[in-house]
């Protein structure tokens, strides 16, 4: 008797571009949606699956921590012990997993189309790509993740158009169409629940694209930072500290996110900002941990975090966890 196959759809892009508000937008409209959410981050401390969990109780974090690696063994283990929820009862009949801003798809798509025990229970549906219009034309320049993302979707998101220029557009567009001609521009507004993604049909599987050279070269520089405090945090002394960071290493700021807990202020705040640009804070309805400690995970490509953390301590040094 044949086995019905699980569809698995991939959401790929950048550091910062927004690939978690991608997933908790459709995820909203959602009524008792069957569909079993994978997010990988980079770095010890998870935030995005806590922020899609409201909204969908099946909504894991994979433990590799970053899924750019050759070999996926934990997304193997992990996407074959999800069968076992489906025992008793039909849990969930597709998958969608967010991977890390850095990945290169090349050794996801690899893994899902190969290997054989993967092959037998799950299909490969396709793979959207999200991309930071605002900071698109640096990052194709200096991160080596970004073109193979854009390579390997075969449709994609542009976010945060609203603060781009005309000419960045169209540089943005020109580049896109000229890595991957073939990826249809689609808006999440397309997409009224996670249904409607996965019963658009795709002609040819996502194609694999090449791996990088220096892969492990450039990783080794790629760190993450957690920072935490265990005491109410002054919003003027801590973003005096940000500022002062991001005005002068700010292109190495890859991506930062976190949960702060503010002096005078009930609920926790959702701090997010990519290289240079800080975004308003987001009013959080609860703490995300049963703990009032605030957490800022940052990663940063050739910088010294022990530099960072000093910093920090120097001039929120009665803020700090110790």
């Amino acid at each position: 008797m044949p086995v019905n196959k699980i569809p698995i759809h991939i959401v790929t892009g950048f550091l910062g571009s927004g690939k978690t508000t991608f997933i908790q937008q459709i995820l909203k409209n959602d009524q008792n949606a069957k569909t079993l959410v994978l997010i990988n981050e980079f770095g010890e401390v998870g935030l995005d699956d806590l922020l899609v969990k409201p909204i969908n109780d099946n909504t894991y974090l994979l433990s590799s921590g970053c899924m750019c690696c050759t070999v996926l063994t934990d997304l193997k283990d992990t996407l074959l012990s999800t069968l076992d929820l489906n025992k008793d009862t039909l849990v969930f009949d597709k998958i969608l997993i967010e991977t890390t801003g850095l990945a290169n798809p090349a050794s996801i798509l690899s893994t899902l189309t190969q290997d054989m025990h993967l092959k037998g229970r799950f299909v490969l549906h396709g793979m959207t790509a999200i991309i930071d219009a605002q900071h698109a034309r640096i990052q194709a320049t200096t991160a080596p993740e970004w073109l193979p993302q854009v390579i390997a979707c075969q449709q994609y998101v542009l976010s945060k158009t609203d603060l781009c220029q005309t000419n960045d557009m169209i540089y943005l567009q020109t580049l896109i169409n000229e890595v991957n001609p073939d990826a249809i521009e689609v808006h999440v507004d397309d997409f009224i629940n996670m249904q409607a993604l996965f019963t658009k049909t795709f002609d040819v599987l996502p194609k694999s694209t090449f791996f990088l050279k220096s892969e492990q070269d450039i990783h080794a520089k790629t760190q993450s930072l957690l920072l935490s405090f265990d005491k109410p945090i002054d919003w003027l002394a801590f973003g005096l500290w940000l500022s002062l960071l991001l005005d002068q290493y700010g292109e190495h700021v890859l991506r930062l996110k976190g949960v702060l807990h503010l002096q005078g202020i009930d609920k926790p705040i959702l701090l997010q900002g990519v290289q240079h640009c800080l975004y308003p804070p987001e009013h959080l309805p609860t703490p995300m941990w049963y703990d009032d400690i605030s957490r800022l995970v940052m990663i940063v490509r050739g910088l010294n975090v022990a530099d960072i953390e000093r910093s920090a301590k120097t001039v929120l040094s009665h803020l700090r966890k110790v």
